[in-house]
């Protein structure tokens, strides 16, 4: 999954998102919808924030103080915390992006959906593991995944509830600490529990 998301290009990727975007607000991917994004939508000028900083990184001698510049002008508009090396795939849709935080490191697959304070990073500062999603992963309002966890396809996490151990692909998490909804992991694994 790592290896796919580097592949892709920043403008690759913002297609990606625009797409995501266009798909979600159920309108036309045009030009108007696009403009309207551009200037109005705080969770899309995020995203091209991420893409545009993916793309200074490859500009020759200046490229890290012009992704530092972009990275701390989105962190202050927007009070997210994207951090520069994390690794986020096209796809990406941030309805209500205030208060995200992604650490050092995170992977987040294709096609995510993060709602607004939203946590994805470490769980003791003293250790590097970070958290793996995978492709179409929804993370509610307020969620924390938190250590070296990984998120299969498709999982959802509800609204506050904090992920430490991994999600199988096709599950839904909720509570403190997450646990799997029965009815999910009945779908998932396609047996009874």
């Amino acid at each position: 999954m790592r290896q796919a998301a580097e592949s892709s290009s920043p403008f690759d990727k913002l297609r990606q998102d625009f797409h995501a975007w266009a798909k979600a607000t159920g309108r036309p991917a045009d030009f108007r919808l696009l403009l309207r994004l551009v200037l109005l939508e705080p969770g899309f000028q995020l995203a091209l924030s991420i893409r545009l900083q993916e793309a200074a990184i490859r500009v020759p001698l200046a490229g890290r103080l012009l992704r530092r510049l972009l990275w701390y002008g989105a962190t202050i508009s927007t009070s997210c915390h994207i951090a520069p090396d994390s690794s986020i795939a096209g796809g990406l849709y941030l309805p209500h992006p205030t208060g995200i935080v992604i650490g050092a490191g995170t992977v987040v697959g294709a096609h995510a959906t993060l709602f607004q304070q939203v946590t994805l990073g470490r769980r003791d500062p003293d250790r590097s593991e970070v958290p793996t999603l995978g492709d179409h992963c929804c993370i509610s309002a307020g969620a924390k995944v938190l250590g070296g966890v990984t998120l299969g396809d498709r999982v959802t996490v509800g609204a506050n509830a904090v992920v430490l151990s991994d999600i199988q692909a096709g599950n839904t998490a909720v509570g403190i600490p997450a646990r799997i909804l029965a009815a999910t992991a009945e779908r998932a694994t396609g047996i009874d529990i």
